[in-house]
């Protein structure tokens, strides 16, 4: 098991909670969000709403994120894993 860096797990609480957040009012069927929720299948937000979320996500953090990224990405933690990785990469 590796150690994590001082405060890599309070930004990551931090970028799943803002993803949390951006989330929640396309939740219709009140599903309770966690790392494992699938965006498409378990939250049903279409492809449009993804995108919308991903812009918001650029513009708050200042980063670009990959088309291939975003089509790869299926649950809530895989999106918080590809915007720390992103993050690391641009700074």
């Amino acid at each position: 098991m590796t150690a994590q860096q001082p405060g890599v797990q309070a930004d990551d609480d931090l970028v799943y909670r803002r993803i949390c957040t951006l989330l929640e009012p396309l939740n219709q069927k009140g599903v309770k969000l966690h790392r494992d929720i699938d965006l498409v299948a378990d939250l049903e937000v279409d492809s449009v709403s993804v995108l919308d979320i991903v812009m918001d996500i650029e513009d708050y953090y200042d980063i670009s994120i990959p088309v291939n990224t975003i089509s790869e990405t299926k649950t809530i933690g895989q999106l918080v894993d590809a915007i720390h990785a992103i993050k690391g990469q641009q700074s």
